[in-house]
């Protein structure tokens, strides 16, 4: 028998499988639980704070008859604390750690596509929600003669629900759409 010729393709591929590289990005990708990953897609962690602001929101909308017992200046330091208080630390672990969990260094062509992708649907849609929002609550507050105290605090929950909307949006957008190859 001849020997088989093998071109330099070949070996190159054969040099490469020898290094463990394609193993470890077949790993990375996959779904599977592994023991060395380092960095896993927040899929659940950013609707905890989206939830909490958009209760807030709704909360001030709906029973203005709670805080007429309280002073404005009471109402604001409350919902500014408690709010904070309960979103900062999530929305800040989700924002350092960037929509894909890492940081933006580390991207590859894909994530980085990803990553512009999810900046750009959370902008347009605070957009859209903004665009619409403000003159629905503006028609609301003049038809139903709303008082300083219920306008400030409708405001202070939508500034709050905007943050929140742009910290958290990304990640969940991008954690949803990170395409996850089957491990073999």
């Amino acid at each position: 028998m001849k020997p088989r010729l093998i071109n330099i393709l070949s070996r190159l591929d054969n040099t490469l499988r020898w290094t463990g590289i394609p193993a470890r990005v077949a790993d990375e990708m996959s779904d599977a639980p592994s023991v060395d990953r380092k960095r896993r897609p927040l899929r659940w962690t950013p609707i905890w704070p989206m939830a909490f602001s958009c209760a807030l929101f709704i909360l001030s909308l709906t029973w203005p008859s709670a805080l007429d017992r309280v002073p404005l200046g009471g109402v604001i330091v409350t919902m500014t604390f408690s709010q904070a208080g309960i979103i900062v630390w999530l929305v800040q672990l989700i924002h350092q750690r960037g929509p894909l969990g890492k940081p933006s260094w580390e991207d590859d062509e894909r994530e980085a596509s990803l990553r512009k992708d999810s900046f750009l649907f959370c902008l347009g849609l605070l957009a859209c929600l903004n665009c619409l929002g403000q003159p629905f609550v503006l028609i609301l507050s003049h038809r139903q003669n709303w008082q300083t105290l219920h306008i400030a605090s409708v405001a202070m929950s939508a500034f709050l629900l905007n943050v929140t909307l742009f910290a958290s949006l990304p990640t969940l957008y991008a954690s949803w759409n990170l395409r996850q190859l089957p491990k073999e």
